[in-house]
């Protein structure tokens, strides 16, 4: 071998391993991010399995190309201009072969397990740098809502818009509601392709606020909760695995939040999933000022003294105003998003 191709050989190998460490590291990172030890164990194997059988492969090549000199192959006729000219091409062997089709199979096997650990980060809310360890995205756009205390004025302003601080770290927005559906409905425990996995006491806190009554989606499929007492989903419709999806990220990423803060972000989702339904049930319990759960979760951040102060000020509403909001509730879709 000359000189060039020495030095060619080196650097592919240095590539190669330089490219192993930066892999086993993310696969590090994922693996303190998930827990997925399986995961983690299983990427260790494939980039040493990679790293070995291109090390293998370049020593294999050396040799056979040593021994190649060592036994010219003189081809007659092969004389030019008065030099020797010496012709060999020798066809891959089936362990070359071999060789090269488990290498191609690892390198895509690795690069699908780097695509989800790219996915998994994104949707877990986290970011990473360089000289920062993993932190928790944190940014919030919270805002109180202002209720005027007539019911049927206030019903059209608890559909929530735009986005809220857990929206950065999983790409959502109530603007987008199918495709934000589909985005936390991934995180479900139980059916999620992006599974959350709870601790211990992150799943007693899941059950404690999933098995809430009217937190579920008796809207689609009849279930008032979103999980029984043992942690099992109620329903197997998208309206519950967002539901649990969501609820298992907030308290997971988000331990410093409330019960009735995760819960209020749930009712959020519900009035999106549900408007007609939950817009209705929200005038008709302003009446008696007894709210359901889910209802008492939406108007957390609301002016509690016009929420007292519903009944009579909604009494003394312009009564053909009211019939025109009733009628735009009733237009509303009953649901949104496919079960």
């Amino acid at each position: 071998m000359d000189k060039d191709s020495k030095l060619l050989d080196k650097v592919i190998i240095f590539l190669i391993a330089l490219v192993g460490i930066i892999i086993l590291f993310n696969n590090y990172q994922f693996y303190n991010l998930s827990g997925a030890s399986y995961l983690f164990y299983l990427s260790v194997i494939l980039v040493l399995a990679l790293v070995g059988l291109v090390a293998w492969f370049f020593i294999d090549r050396k040799s056979n190309t040593e021994l190649h000199q060592a036994h010219p192959i003189h081809h007659k006729g092969g004389f030019q201009h008065g030099h020797s000219v010496q012709k060999f091409s020798a066809p891959f062997t089936f362990a070359e072969k071999l060789t090269y089709g488990i290498v191609a199979l690892i390198a895509v096997l690795i690069f699908y397990n780097q695509l989800q650990i790219s996915q998994a980060s994104s949707l877990m809310g986290f970011k990473s740098g360089l000289a920062d360890k993993l932190v928790f995205s944190s940014s919030s756009t919270k805002t109180s809502l202002k209720l005027t205390g007539d019911p049927s004025k206030d019903a059209l302003s608890l559909i929530p818009k735009g986005t809220r601080f857990y929206s950065q770290g999983l790409g959502v927005s109530f603007d987008d509601p199918i495709k934000s559906l589909e985005v936390i409905a991934q995180l479900d425990p139980a059916y999620g392709r992006n599974k959350i996995q709870l601790t211990p006491d992150e799943k007693a806190r899941y059950i404690k606020i999933g098995t809430i009554p009217t937190m579920g989606c008796e809207y689609c499929c009849g279930a008032t909760t979103a999980v029984t007492k043992d942690g099992r989903p109620t329903c197997g419709c998208k309206h519950s695995w967002a539901t649990r999806g969501l609820l298992a990220y907030l308290v997971k990423n988000y331990p410093q939040l409330s019960d009735d803060e995760i819960m209020h972000s749930l009712a959020e989702w519900k009035v999106m999933f549900f408007p007609k339904q939950m817009l209705q049930r929200y005038v008709k319990e302003s009446q008696t000022g007894q709210y359901t759960p889910d209802i008492k979760a939406l108007l957390l951040d609301a002016d509690q003294s016009n929420i007292k102060s519903a009944v009579p000020v909604a009494s003394a509403g312009n009564t053909q105003s009211n019939n025109q909001v009733a009628a735009d509730i009733n237009s509303l879709p009953s649901q949104v998003g496919g079960c």
